[in-house]
């Protein structure tokens, strides 16, 4: 889980620790200008975005390539959207928020009937969509969630979240009625997908064609926490319930809270899996995510329940901590297991497996053999050697942190371990004023370097982070066989496969990052 319920939503704040140079300071907002008129006018597709471009913005890339008519949801329009209103709030300039309106009616334009998101869409069409899912997708081992075409939305990777909160944002900035039915559509999916034990499945509308090859159902019905989903929905009708007001939130937010706690597994592995049947019994989703118990998901689920604790003052939400703090330490490898694979969690933390079979202390480690869909495998043992890369198979555990967190609110009483509870009525629930987490954590002493770097086109050019090779066919199913996880690496019959050489570009990651350090730096300056 990537933050806490609390300090997200009470705090609006920034906090930068170095003041931007003053002689810096008049360069600044005409930096800001230039680049984001250049990401605007010339890179952007109707105010979407995707991850990465190249300097000629002739080949483009999400989280796979991507054709020149598509927007990614995904870690790119929303955050862009975002960090307009961010650039408004620390300017005054009517400007980024009409940016910020252009990102918001390209994401109204790819929202689904039901009310969310996919990962992407693409202007062109259902047709140019297909085909890109029977090639870059369908080829992209690893990615499994983009090898089949659903057309439903996800709340995986934040995806319809990020989109709802940006309309939030965006309606509430100015009571905008054109952001309005959108908004509505979009809470009303939240609010229609939750199943009645409280969680909420991967997509909706709920789909069934896509079974794995071993029978197993399609796991985008399953109960989900794996990416956050039910953090991200509890979260939404958290705003919906205490900012907009909408006593409709009330009830499937205190129903999302108590699963938390139902899905909690018995001892010896008392913690919580990443997906479940409708049994409530772990699920598996793709190759490499068994039905296991998550000392991940474990980790994340107790912080949710002491956020829980200080939302609603309730001490049941704390009762499954302690059982849950000592499956982690059970779970853990001794320190010459852990040395043996040339790993030193450090004092107060634990080398965890990820995955535990259910019941068991079992740890699960994932590994794969092969070079691409037609002729890879992803395969689970109990062996920690030649694991996977792209999923970590052993995780450190911060649970000296986690204990001193736990015993510190278990030692409050109610009344005041719940003393800021919006939900409660305590304190007045706010959004932030700064959405982007780069702004409150940018290092304003790198302001000169960032004005330096901006061409005179409005570029921030430099090495792309994410370049993957392009699609050419599918490979072979006699190709060789490897059967060390590097082996596997970099065919090109595999579209997730990173190119090695550096390529030169636009990355958005890049231009939200130095945005960022901009717009703190005004914030300190006015401060």
């Amino acid at each position: 889980m990537k933050r806490i319920l609390l300090p997200l939503l009470l705090s609006a704040g920034l906090s930068a620790v170095v003041a931007a140079p003053k002689n810096d300071s008049g360069k600044v907002l005409p930096a800001m200008k230039k680049a984001t008129r250049f990401m605007y006018d010339r890179v952007s597709t109707e105010g979407g975005f995707v991850w990465n471009y190249t300097t000629d913005l002739s080949r483009r890339w999400g989280e796979l390539e991507a054709y020149p008519t598509m927007v990614w949801v995904e870690k790119g329009t929303p955050e862009m959207g975002q960090l307009m209103i961010d650039a408004y709030h620390a300017t005054g300039d009517e400007y980024y928020y009409d940016m910020a309106v252009r990102s918001a009616r390209i994401l109204i334009r790819g929202q689904l009937p039901c009310g969310g998101w996919n990962y992407k869409f693409d202007l062109a069409g259902a047709a140019s969509e297909r085909r890109w899912f029977e090639t870059v997708g369908r080829n992209a081992w690893g990615m499994g969630e983009h090898g089949h075409y659903y057309g439903n939305a996800t709340f995986d990777d934040d995806v319809t979240a990020s989109a709802l909160n940006f309309l939030m944002r965006i309606y509430l900035e100015k009571s905008d009625p054109q952001f309005k039915p959108a908004l509505d559509r979009a809470i009303g999916l939240v609010l229609e997908s939750q199943y009645p034990v409280g969680g909420w499945p991967q997509r909706w509308p709920l789909m069934y064609d896509h079974p794995d090859p071993d029978g197993t159902p399609d796991y985008s019905a399953c109960i989900t926490f794996n990416d956050d989903v039910i953090p991200n929905n509890i979260e939404i009708l958290l705003r919906v319930a205490c900012i907009m007001g909408d006593a409709r939130a009330m009830e499937p937010l205190i129903r999302a809270m108590n699963c938390v706690r139902t899905l909690q597994q018995g001892t010896p592995s008392a913690g919580w899996a990443d997906q479940y049947y409708l049994d409530l019994t772990p699920a598996k989703a793709r190759d490499f995510e068994p039905a296991a118990i998550s000392t991940v998901r474990t980790r994340d689920c107790i912080r949710l329940l002491m956020d829980f604790y200080r939302l609603t003052g309730d001490r049941k939400f704390l009762d499954g901590i302690p059982a849950a703090l000592d499956f982690l330490r059970a779970a853990a490898l001794d320190e010459a297991s852990a040395a043996d694979l040339g790993r030193k969690p450090g004092k107060g933390r634990l080398l965890c497996p990820r995955f535990v079979k259910p019941g068991t202390l079992t740890p699960l480690y994932m590994h794969r053999k092969g070079l691409h869909v037609d002729n890879g495998v992803y395969y689970i043992d109990q062996n920690p050697q030649n694991v996977i890369g792209h999923y970590a198979a052993l995780v450190v555990i911060h649970i000296d942190d986690l204990q001193r967190k736990y015993d510190a609110l278990n030692a409050l009483p109610a009344a005041e371990a719940a003393a800021e509870s919006p939900l409660l009525g305590n304190v007045r629930m706010e959004l932030p004023r700064y959405h982007t987490p780069a702004i409150a954590s940018a290092d304003t002493s790198r302001v000169g370097a960032v004005l330096s770097s901006l061409d005179g086109e409005g570029r921030w050019i430099g090495p792309l982070n994410w370049v993957l090779v392009p699609y050419i066919g599918p490979g072979r199913a006699d190709d060789p066989v490897p059967d060390t996880y590097e082996e596997t690496l970099g065919n090109p019959h595999n579209t997730a496969s990173l190119v090695t050489e550096p390529v030169e570009g636009i990355c958005l990651r890049t231009y939200i990052d130095n945005m960022a350090t901009l717009i703190a730096s005004l914030s300190n300056n006015q401060n």
